[in-house]
């Protein structure tokens, strides 16, 4: 249903008159076999694919969700249509043992002692954040410490103990901001666990968006975690900042496990070169959402909810990053010869929920980690709509001083009429945002391309296939194909930037 060209007369040709943007890719310095490469990637293709992903049939692809299984499946016979090998350990499939953990409230209230001062919180006021194993935590009591952040954690000795640390109100701060606050949290909560603390309280001026629900891999819902418990109450931050001893008891019920599976997808081009064909370059997108008005609900972060559509499609997000995949994949499974090193075509699940597929395959890696040279992973790339003004012929990069990724971006840009930009309000803060992140963890070279990083309906109910810019998007996407191809026959593979410390942990990570 895809194809709308009648083959009477050569691709290419038909291609050219019925579309005289895509002559922009004719531009010097393209082999004929790169330009018939690039020419493969259509508007029509991608909206065909989009429509679909996008639709309501799928529900918003959460995940899990039957919309999420329908998707895979879908992502997995395009990748069969075109001919590519299956690289999972079931076809197509990376599959991930999961725990959907659906945590519980409180049965009776917070109880603090501030030195000689009983102070009750209410149940009411109190969610679980996060929680452990199968299990009741009955009256765990615990003497609290005050950290404001990461840093001042270092200094102490929390082993044993609960820490509170403050959050401002999320309901307050523009979603970018919000984003990067909420990332901020999560780390904190690494430092907490790390340092052996059986409790975190987090203390907000009013209600923080909780989950219903946490997902785990198997692995880690296994592990003892450390409870979270968001606390929406006035008096307690100032209380225990104030009181020379504090102390904590509190009895957190027992969490309700339900086993799921998440399905990475992910096809390969064989390499061509000996030497380097067992490389990897690696194009990436999420390809879930966040379902419904009631799924949504029940996640992290708040959502906007304007009208009586009930779907968040998630057209752009990240839909369009997603189809875009699809098309450089079937764009690149007729090119001859092959590229030197081998390009991995993967689609990850559970992104919204906190990047939980891309997350699970850094751990569960399909190749050597060593192997891996590089990650360009795609999101938003289809609205141009976006907050800052309108955003055709452009394409920006997270981390884009982190790493060569961006070099390569930039040259096939200027040679496909593409400008390559840095956001300076988003290129670092959003680096840590999206499935490049956990990939990036492990020492590999890894970026995300955006076109509009804020947009009207960003994780709205409007955000509609029919909204997406098809004739920018396929632009962009045969930059992005001809950075892949690049990548893929640079006997010099992408490295992170020496020059800049916040690759640091970067850097180091590759050398184990």
């Amino acid at each position: 249903m895809k194809f709308q060209f009648v083959l009477s007369i050569p691709f290419t040709a038909v291609v050219l008159l019925a579309q005289p943007a895509l002559q922009k890719t004719a531009r010097p310095g393209l082999s004929p076999t790169t330009r018939a490469l690039l020419n493969r990637i259509t508007p029509q293709d991608l909206e065909g694919d989009l429509s679909f992903l996008a639709s309501d049939a799928l529900a918003g692809r959460f995940t899990p969700s039957p919309g999420l299984d329908a998707a895979a499946e879908f992502i997995a016979s395009r990748f069969r249509a075109a001919g590519l090998e299956p690289a999972g350990d079931d076809a197509y499939f990376q599959t991930a043992h999961m725990v959907d953990r659906r945590l519980p409230k409180l049965a009776s209230d917070l109880k603090l002692q501030l030195g000689m001062q009983p102070i009750d919180i209410p149940a009411s006021e109190v969610q679980v954040y996060a929680s452990t194993e199968a299990q009741n935590f009955d009256r765990l009591q615990a003497i609290v410490f005050h950290a404001p952040d990461t840093e001042a954690l270092k200094g102490m000795d929390v082993a044993g103990k609960a820490v509170l640390c403050e959050q401002a109100d999320f309901m307050k701060l523009p979603q970018d901001q919000m984003r990067a606050e909420y990332h901020k949290l999560v780390a904190f909560g690494h430092a907490v666990r790390s340092a052996g603390a059986v409790l975190e309280l987090i203390a907000t001026p009013s209600s923080l968006p909780a989950p219903h629900s946490r997902l785990l891999s198997a692995d880690q819902a296994a592990k003892h975690d450390t409870p979270i418990l968001i606390v929406s109450n006035a008096t307690l931050l100032q209380a225990v900042k104030t009181a020379t001893a504090a102390e904590v008891t509190v009895d957190i019920p027992a969490p309700e496990d339900k086993q799921v599976v998440g399905r990475n997808v992910v096809a390969v081009l064989r390499g061509s070169d000996p030497k380097l064909k067992d490389t990897y370059v690696l194009i990436t997108a999420h390809y879930d959402h966040i379902g419904t008005v009631e799924t949504a609900a029940g996640m992290t972060m708040p959502v906007k909810n304007p009208g009586p559509d009930k779907i968040y499609n998630g057209a752009n997000d990240d839909g369009s990053g997603t189809v875009s995949v699809l098309e450089i994949a079937r764009a690149f499974a007729k090119l001859t010869p092959h590229p030197k090193r081998s390009i991995a075509f993967m689609t990850f699940f559970g992104e919204e929920r906190g990047e939980i597929g891309s997350e699970y395959f850094a751990d569960h890696p399909i190749w050597p980690v060593n192997k891996i040279v590089a990650d360009l992973n795609l999101e938003q790339v289809g609205r141009t709509d976006a907050t800052d003004g309108k955003q055709v012929n452009t394409a920006s990069l997270t981390g884009y001083d982190y790493s060569d990724i961006t070099h390569f971006v930039e040259k096939a840009g200027a040679l496909t009429g593409i400008k390559v930009y840095k956001n300076a309000q988003a290129s670092d803060p959003y680096f840590t945002q999206s499935d490049n992140a956990p990939l990036a963890e492990k020492g590999i070279p890894a970026e995300t391309l955006c076109v509009a990083f804020d947009y009207p309906d960003y994780h709205g109910l409007g955000d509609e296939w029919q909204k997406i810019d098809y004739q920018n998007m396929a632009r962009v996407d045969r930059m992005v194909a001809l950075a892949l191809l690049n990548m893929a026959n640079d006997p010099q593979p992408p490295a992170w930037n020496a020059q800049n410390p916040k690759t640091a942990p970067f850097r180091e990570a590759q050398k184990h």
